[in-house]
């Protein structure tokens, strides 16, 4: 007999998921699955329903049809550990918090309401901290950071959840250098930790070069699998029409630019 080789598991199942939002219809029978480990990069114009489709999966939204599941629960029933970090213009920067304060918040459900934070809350917080690189911040107030530091701060909020499965929503849009940089290399930590990610992102460049499969999303799934199938110029003249410009990319996909998108890295 051969040697046994783990089978990755199904950490994210998205049957048949029709949304509305702010009155219309953002997504239509929308299918797809995760395995555990995987990089799932989101890619699609403005209005695609990106972030409606992960409002939908972390419990924000209801369905109006269809089902998600999260290693097996309903995350609009069930409580799920998913680490969710949302655009930065989703974020109130005026509301009187620290940094740290902010992801201390990861931490409410290992803590439960109205309890003190124990010690490995408040270790879970440092490493998180540090993770991102703003542990000399922890108790700057959030209104003060930059916009790059703030998106990093979210990110360090999920990750003081420890949860196995992370979305990330545009987390490069507006980013410094150094922001973008550090948010990189966590990416790359999270791999070796097996830890599930999908992002969001205008950057097709990005979803190329890092993601194991890409979601190319137009309010319903226009493609999904590997990056150079799914990357294809048919595909992408499907989701973004209009002027293209288009170039071959060393892992096989035509990246494009246009008025919807971004072609290169910030």
């Amino acid at each position: 007999m051969g040697e046994n080789i783990p089978v990755p598991c199904e950490v994210l199942r998205v049957e048949n998921l029709t949304v509305a939002y702010n009155g219309r219809m953002a997504l239509r029978d929308v299918t797809f699955t995760v395995l555990g480990g995987e990089r799932v990069a989101v890619v699609g114009p403005n209005g695609a329903g990106k972030s409606t489709l992960f409002k939908a999966i972390v419990g924000l939204l209801p369905p109006e049809s269809g089902r998600v599941e999260v290693f097996g629960c309903n995350p609009h029933q069930e409580r799920v550990s998913i680490g969710y970090v949302p655009q930065r213009e989703d974020v109130d920067l005026t509301f009187p918090v620290t940094v740290g304060d902010v992801v201390m918040m990861g931490r409410v459900a290992h803590i439960g309401w109205l309890r003190r934070p124990s010690r490995r809350d408040r270790e879970a917080v440092r490493r998180a901290l540090e993770q991102v690189g703003l542990a000399e911040l922890a108790n700057r107030p959030l209104g003060e950071l930059s916009g790059g530091q703030v998106q990093r701060a979210f990110i360090a909020r999920a990750l003081a959840q420890e949860a196995p499965l992370l979305l990330m929503d545009e987390p490069f849009a507006g980013v410094d250098a150094a922001s973008e940089e550090a948010i990189l290399g966590l990416l790359d930590r999270l791999r070796e930790q097996r830890v599930t990610v999908l992002l969001a992102t205008h950057d097709l460049q990005m979803a190329a070069e890092w993601s194991d499969r890409v979601l190319l999303l137009n309010g319903e799934v226009v493609a999904y699998g590997p990056p150079g199938d799914a990357l294809c110029p048919a595909t992408l003249r499907r989701v973004y029409g209009g002027q293209l410009t288009v170039w071959e990319h060393e892992r096989g996909a035509i990246l494009l630019g246009d008025g919807h998108c971004s072609g290169g890295r910030r």
